[in-house]
């Protein structure tokens, strides 16, 4: 299903954007189409991009940035070979590759080219990487499959076993009908088939540009940028980059963007390295120029919160990477999830009285140590004082607990993406952790309020079944906008939380991956993507 928007324009547009760096590209023998295939998921958990489209004309070097997509879909594992039936409109596709430790895996995959249904061949028992195919007649595919496995066989990387697979009629091969005795065959030389870019090149440029973190709209219509690969860009727009500030080897990409009151400069969260666990890193930028002002670094790790009086820091846990992290967008009071930690035992950096400290702040202990115990949501009271510029913890004073992060008693809810409605609610995304792994996610959509006499019981609760990536609120139609991370887009009332829409999101034929999302006016948002494009939308919801 496709959610109800209309993509205006699409900002840092690339080439073959969704299929990542490393391409596969087959044309058919009529010189009429090209199979492409991409060798990243591209950042859904669906699996890899495969895509039919129009060849290039001969005269041009590569099909169009903006030539839609014939035929789209995932596979479980990347494209190594695809051939066109020599009568009929059906495309076969062989897919596969190494586990990293034992086996050869993969599918075959037969596409109707006049229906757009695509069945799989190989039964669920029987998975064999295809390295090649080709048509010996309008009957018989002959294949090229890998060994199952490489236990004590090393050439099994250069070798495989020719198999004809013959049937009367094509179209009409069920699905999941070719067993392990349909695939012998004798032993030959079958290479894996490497990457092919030159009909279909990927963006070259260092490093590969990877998903948008986050959005946010300038008073003059311009927008900045966080993502994988870079710190911070500035864009007009109409699409112009203005600057950019890579990302950094020690550094990382940039997780998000708070522009101070002047709107001069904003602070930056680091992503730091990946894996990495230390501290966190944050950068002041110049607007104007995209050059560094200010550098700021905490022992333990911390993340960039946003209220009404300006940009703070707040503790993070380490060791729980991503699922630690939450944003709470459009309030007057920062939030963030609350672990409990032991007094510090240590000269704390921010105690002046060189004593013992609990405001658990910058010391390493107090921010990376700790001992497991209930989450709280915690808020921080407003200050009128402090630097326009400076970066720092709130005072322990300013922290209250309200109540548990999680409703639901002795369940773990990870942290995730929210916003405030006026002053008085939440509306907040998490995943409940059950000691599983792997999808479909049990999470929520939940509406929380956060006045002085609240329990935080939810108003109401939504469930989903894959990561929220971020999430906004349009308050002209009172509706909370979620990007779930297997590409699905959700549209909630945010008075009852009742479903208004869902779907995915496609740019030319093809499914994108959301990653941000900010509400820029009434009906009108701006997407990031997992292809590292700003989609320019709007709305049309009924």
């Amino acid at each position: 299903m496709i959610f109800p928007l209309s993509v205006d324009r699409i900002l840092v547009d690339r080439f073959r954007a969704g299929f990542g760096r490393s391409l596969v590209t087959v044309p058919a023998t009529s010189g009429t189409h090209v199979v492409v295939g991409g060798h990243d998921p591209a950042g859904s958990e669906d699996g890899y991009p495969i895509g039919l489209y129009a060849a290039p004309l001969p005269e041009t070097e590569a099909p169009s940035t903006d030539a839609p997509a014939l035929h789209w879909l995932r596979t479980g594992w990347p494209l190594r070979a695809a051939a066109f039936h020599p009568t009929q409109p059906l495309l076969v596709l062989g897919t596969g590759s190494y586990d990293g430790g034992y086996f050869f895996e993969g599918e075959l995959v037969l596409l109707d080219l006049a229906s757009g249904e695509h069945r799989y061949l190989f039964a669920g028992d029987c998975r064999r990487e295809v390295r090649s195919l080709e048509w010996a007649d309008a009957h018989t595919l002959r294949l090229l499959i890998a060994p199952p496995d490489d236990w004590e066989d090393r050439a099994a990387w250069s070798e495989g076993h020719c198999v004809d697979l013959t049937y009367p009629d094509w179209r009409t091969v069920p699905a999941r009908s070719v067993r392990h005795a349909d695939l012998t065959g004798p032993r030959v030389p079958a290479s894996r088939p490497d990457p092919t870019p030159p009909v279909a090149a990927a963006d070259q440029e260092e490093p590969r540009p990877g998903e948008i973190r986050s959005l946010t709209v300038l008073p003059d219509g311009d927008i900045l940028l966080t993502a994988d690969h870079v710190l911070l860009e500035r864009w007009s727009a109409e699409g112009d980059r203005r600057w950019s500030v890579p990302a950094d080897p020690d550094l990382g990409g940039g997780r998000i963007a708070a522009v101070l009151g002047d709107e001069a400069s904003a602070w930056v969260e680091a992503l730091g390295p990946w894996g990495g666990d230390g501290g966190g890193s944050f950068l002041r930028v110049c607007l104007a120029d995209g050059t560094e002002l200010e550098r700021h670094t905490t022992p333990g790790r911390a993340a960039l919160v946003t209220t009404s009086e300006g940009p703070l820091l707040v503790p993070m846990p380490a060791g729980y990477g991503e699922w630690a992290w939450s944003r709470f967008r459009h309030g007057p009071h920062a939030i963030f999830r609350d672990m409990p930690r032991p007094p510090c035992t240590c000269d704390c950096p921010s105690d002046d009285d060189d004593e013992d400290c609990d405001c658990h702040c910058t010391c390493p202990m107090c921010t990376i140590d700790g001992e497991d115990g209930e989450v709280w949501l915690t808020m921080v009271d407003a200050s009128p004082t402090g630097s326009a510029t400076d970066l720092a913890f709130p005072a322990a004073e300013r922290c209250r607990r309200r109540f548990p992060w999680s409703w639901e008693p002795r369940e773990t809810h990870f942290g995730g993406p929210g916003a405030w409605v006026g002053e008085t609610d939440l509306v907040m995304a998490t995943v409940r952790y059950d000691g599983r792994v792997g999808i479909p996610k049990q999470g929520f959509v939940a509406r929380r309020p956060i006045d002085e006499t609240s329990t935080g019981t939810p108003s109401w609760v939504f469930s989903i079944d894959r990561t929220p990536t971020a999430l906004d609120i349009d308050p002209s139609t009172d509706t909370v906008l979620v990007a779930l991370s297997g590409g699905e887009l959700i549209a909630l009332d945010a008075t009852t939380g009742m479903l208004r829409a869902r779907g995915r999101v496609h740019v030319r034929g093809v499914p994108v991956v959301p990653t941000a999302v900010t509400v820029t006016g009434p009906g009108r948002l701006l997407l990031g993507t997992s292809d590292a494009r700003v989609l320019v939308c709007h709305l049309k919801l009924t």
